[in-house]
């Protein structure tokens, strides 16, 4: 089995105050380092505990260098352990999961579709459209978390002069050299929360059919 990293590294760091991070693991240049500390995350969950005790004593393990995109391992796993949210936190590891997993993010999502559709509530069409249209919401949350997953599985590389900055996971922006909104957005479908968004109407819809 293979063994944990994170264990490794708080081990490390209690004897030593100091811990050596593999080179998989480093924060990116450009962009971010993202799916491999997921995948860690996910095989501490496994092996360990869903609470991971060792981000209380290790600083933070940034995913990126690149300016304006502090995000840490620290911000994911918080994410996913947050209690306060309408999505459990077990629903939300299995969500991420399925995105950092299959031959590619296309059969990700063909996969994650249903599930996403039945968090939906067996409501009126006009309540699902406004879960679905705002951001903040709990599932409009997921699907911007899973955007992170699908742009590093695409190698989505935004144009020159276009950076990613984010202040809270799991909500982002893209912003020009002068620190302004860029109005650029990702060609491929899967990167765009809004994209999502729709097909999980569309699937939702299908869904409700069948019950009748």
């Amino acid at each position: 089995m293979k063994e944990s990293v994170i264990k490794n590294i708080y081990i490390e760091f209690k004897e030593k105050k100091q811990f050596t991070l593999p080179a998989h693991l480093l924060p990116a240049q450009q962009g971010c380092n993202l799916l491999c500390w997921l995948q860690e995350l996910l095989l501490y969950y496994e092996q360990i505990d869903q609470i991971v005790r060792p981000f209380d004593d290790l600083p933070p393990l940034r995913l990126s260098s690149q300016e304006g995109l502090g995000l840490t391992a620290q911000d994911m796993h918080r994410f996913i352990i947050n209690d306060l949210n309408l999505i459990p936190p077990r629903t939300r590891r299995k969500l991420l999961e399925h995105a950092a997993s299959h031959g590619s993010a296309d059969d990700a999502w063909l996969h994650l579709l249903p599930m996403l559709a039945g968090l939906l509530p067996a409501s009126s069409r006009e309540t699902v459209i406004e879960d679905l249209s705002w951001r903040f919401s709990p599932v409009a949350e997921i699907l911007v978390a899973l955007t992170w997953v699908f742009m590093e599985r695409e190698q989505l590389v935004p144009p020159r002069g276009v950076r990613l900055v984010c202040d809270r996971f799991p909500y982002y922006q893209w912003i020009t050299e002068n620190g302004r909104l860029s109005l650029w957005e990702p060609e491929q479908p899967l990167c765009r929360w809004e994209r999502l968004a729709f097909d999980v109407y569309d699937e939702w819809q299908r869904q409700e059919k069948d019950r009748l």
